[in-house]
């Protein structure tokens, strides 16, 4: 009875994976390739004069507003320590908590194995 719910689990979450990623492969590209007429350079110099028609709000907030809000040059540097930068902590602090508790288990199990060994003998 086991391996069958075992094996009907896999099959539901084969399934409902399958779907998704069919259902994602219709959908409209959001990302069309990069826009020919931007200059890196340029863009990296005066971030204020990029044309952000084409881009989405998010994109165009963080190109044109970094440097005023954070003064960071590099943009990625500034979303994940300014405005993100509660959130990274957060995630360290659960994998820490994650690795301790591991760590607390296991030496846990080898430190009563070795006294069952010594009362044995």
């Amino acid at each position: 009875m086991k391996k069958f719910l075992t094996w009907v689990s896999l099959g539901v979450i084969f399934v409902a994976g399958l779907y998704a990623c069919i259902t994602m492969a219709a959908m409209p590209r959001t990302y069309e390739g990069q826009n020919a007429n931007v200059s890196v350079y340029d863009l990296r110099q005066d971030p204020a004069s990029y044309d952000d028609s084409t881009a989405d709000g998010a994109a165009a907030v963080i190109v044109q507003q970094n440097l005023e809000k954070t003064h960071a040059v590099n943009d990625v540097t500034s979303i994940v320590f300014d405005f993100r930068g509660y959130d990274t902590m957060g995630e360290a602090f659960i994998l820490i908590t994650a690795v301790a508790g591991s760590m607390v288990i296991l030496f846990t199990h080898k430190e009563k194995k070795k006294e069952d060994g010594k009362d044995e003998k």
